[in-house]
């Protein structure tokens, strides 16, 4: 009896040392911040006095008067977001213009001086109980610089910064999420000194007070900047985080622009990504923006390097004058949520027989990867840092999607890993790239469709044991993107698309093209004003892309470059976005003669599109015939390097000159990948 017991004891240790909860790695989440990973996809919500001043960032002197929607409402936002998939909406209750979108006591520059509902509106509670209503959750932005304030770098404004952050967090909420912004300093209104003010964000703003103030009423709120944040910018405003994402960083690094959107895989604490990024080029409406709306490939392509990069996506929705989500807008996410439902709507591997190389026993066996619960998971032995999944499906099947996600709580693990398929009797790469890394809360692989028998996935290195808590696999639809069109300075425009079945139809008269208009071949002169649009159409389904549309003015060879006389001053009239002109700080300007008078309107400036590039025009000036007709900051250009279009009363004459004043990074030198006057 007593060797019987002896036997029992034995074996239930044995089972007992298989089967234990895999110690955690490194840093891991939070319970809050678990639960932020899982929404996945919300919205930012731009509105406010720089919509009807036309602005990006405000100078803090545009009247409180001038802020009037017409028919304001919150619930269309927030009934459009919810249909399109989104899970919460945070709001721009105050940007740097200073002005609050809440009936604040602590400065007259906000709503309630507004011509809005006769000064009583509170936008901030509007939405907040839109939220409420349809069951999206709530946060808010409130820029810690204030452009309009009189008292901003003094003492005095910090603490009348904390008492607006008293404000909304007693009177609004729950709130799930807290928006600290990074621009701090610089030029303002300041209560009309007109000047420039500096600042050391770090310490000026007593971040922890503050967050403790938000914390006290919504201690599960997400803090986003600041120096006591729980979540990280992506580092870009494009809509992308790296392939290799880590949710780990050094927290003394966290400023490093190189690691935001990478992370780092030796990380002493737990701050994932969030990727913010506008569903127009700029953050607030502008009415020249409306046929500049992100394609709904362009969004799908987003999603699939934010979410499927192991980041949360923040999408921007600019909210128009009238004080509505525009219909155009509102069309396009209902597209994209479409798009991504339809793509992961049948899990492939559901039917599938799964096996693996390796586990630490029943409780943590391969079909746990299959069972849609989120809180059980594969794992290897301890001491197993790599292993394999193999899953066996009924028939040959086509697939051109893997989703993977990792078990947080015990920490990101995974390292590096790769993609097979088995047919025809041998095992085959899947052509994703050499070997993929990360995966942590979720990564999607997309490739080219293939067909296979059975899907291997083969993890190769990892931080420790192995967790996987879910597999699923695809097949989805093929996705047209609009072609890109351009005009080099040999007046020859080029259309290209990036689909290799699709045929390009384009039409030069501002029609919309169809299957039936011209077929684009080789590249064609038009050394005219002329407005080129097109499509991408796939041979073998009929289905097209969205239309793309390209608005050309005065052509090269109508005009003359006067200075600076260097024949590399063609990159800017080339139509490459990846090549460029270096202005330097003695030879800052550029002439152009357009050999007879015209009516000069604006401009198009884009600046260097190449990745972490970081040289780019802050401040212009635009000379006439040598008369000042313009003048003005590229607002944001530094976080979000767009082509930046400047529009103004039709001046007549010859000769254009075009000053860069300011650089980024304090610098002395800027690039201009495209250049264009605007005429009428």
């Amino acid at each position: 009896m007593k060797r019987h017991l002896l036997i029992i004891l034995f074996f239930a240790s044995v089972f007992s040392a298989c089967t234990k909860v895999p110690e955690p790695i490194g840093p891991v989440p939070t319970k809050q911040q678990i639960e932020w990973n899982k929404l996945e996809t919300y919205a930012f919500i731009h509105f406010g006095i720089n919509t009807f001043n036309d602005m990006e960032w405000g100078y803090g002197n545009s009247p409180a008067s001038t802020f009037n929607p017409d028919t304001l409402d919150c619930e269309q936002w927030v009934k459009t977001l919810k249909n399109a998939g989104m899970k919460a909406v945070i709001l721009t209750a105050k940007h740097h213009d200073g002005f609050c979108l809440w009936p604040t006591e602590t400065t007259d520059y906000s709503i309630k001086n507004s011509p809005y509902k006769n000064g009583n509106g509170d936008m901030v509670k509007e939405l907040s109980d839109a939220c409420r209503k349809y069951g999206l959750k709530f946060g808010i932005y409130v820029s810690p610089w204030d452009r309009n304030n009189a008292e901003y770098g003094t003492e005095t404004y910090v603490n009348t910064y904390h008492r607006q952050i008293e404000e909304l967090t007693t009177n609004y909420g729950p709130l799930f999420e807290f928006w600290f912004d990074g621009a701090n300093g610089g030029t303002g209104w300041y209560g009309g000194a007109d000047e420039q003010r500096s600042i050391e964000a770090k310490t000026y703003y007593n971040y922890q007070k503050a967050v403790d103030i938000i914390h006290k009423n919504h201690p599960d709120a997400m803090i986003f900047g600041g120096e006591v944040p729980s979540i990280r910018w992506v580092g870009n405003e494009d809509g992308f985080a790296d392939a290799n994402h880590w949710s780990t960083i050094v927290f003394g690094e966290r400023d490093d622009m190189n690691l935001l959107n990478t992370g780092c895989e030796n990380g002493d604490v737990w701050l994932p990504s969030e990727t913010d990024v506008s569903i127009r080029p700029g953050w607030f409406y502008h009415h020249r923006e409306d046929h500049q709306i992100k394609s709904v490939a362009k969004l799908v392509d987003i999603y699939y390097n934010s979410v499927g990069h192991n980041s949360n996506l923040l999408l921007n929705f600019p909210v128009s004058l009238s004080g509505k989500i525009t219909k155009d807008d509102s069309i396009r996410i209902m597209e994209w949520h479409k798009v991504i439902i339809e793509d992961m709507d049948d899990n492939l591997l559901k039917n599938t027989k799964v096996s693996s190389s390796n586990e630490r026993g029943k409780s943590y066996s391969a079909s746990k990867v299959l069972d849609d619960n989120w809180d059980t998971y594969w794992a290897t032995e301890d001491g197993i840092n790599h292993g394999e999944l193999v899953f066996d499906f009924p028939q040959t099947t086509a697939l051109n999607r893997v989703m993977i996600q990792e078990y947080i709580p015990l920490g990101q693990r995974v390292k590096k890993f790769s993609l097979d398929r088995y047919i025809n009797g041998k095992w085959l790469p899947i052509e994703t790239y050499d070997d993929l890394t990360t995966i942590g809360y979720k990564r999607i692989i997309r490739f080219q469709t293939v067909r296979m028998d059975k899907l291997r996935i083969r993890f190769k290195d990892s931080k420790g044991c192995l967790c996987i808590n879910n597999v699923e696999a695809f097949c989805a639809d093929a996705l047209l993107s609009e072609p890109i069109i351009n005009r080099d300075f040999e007046n020859l425009v080029s259309i290209k698309s990036g689909d290799g079945n699709a045929v390009i139809h384009y039409t030069i008269d501002g029609t919309t093209p169809n299957c039936e208009s011209e077929i684009y071949t080789i590249p064609f002169e038009l050394n005219s004003k002329v407005n080129v649009k097109a499509i991408a159409v796939d041979s073998e389904t009929g289905k097209s892309s969205a239309v793309s549309s390209r608005e050309f003015d005065v052509p090269m060879s109508q005009f003359e470059v006067r200075f600076p006389d260097n024949p590399m001053v063609k990159r800017m009239f080339d139509g490459n976005e990846l090549t460029c002109y270096y202005l330097s700080d003695n030879k800052n300007n550029i002439e152009i003669d357009l050999k007879q008078n015209m009516n000069v309107s604006g401009f198009r400036y884009l600046p260097d599109q190449s990745r972490d590039a970081d040289q780019h025009i802050t401040t212009f000036s635009l000379y006439v015939d040598e008369k000042l007709v313009q003048s003005g900051e590229f607002s944001n250009i530094k976080n979000n390097p767009i082509e930046q279009t400047v529009r103004f009363e039709p001046v007549c004459g010859r000769v254009v000159k075009f000053v860069a004043n300011d650089f980024t990074n304090n610098g002395i030198q800027g690039a201009i990948a495209e250049f264009s006057l605007i005429t009428h």
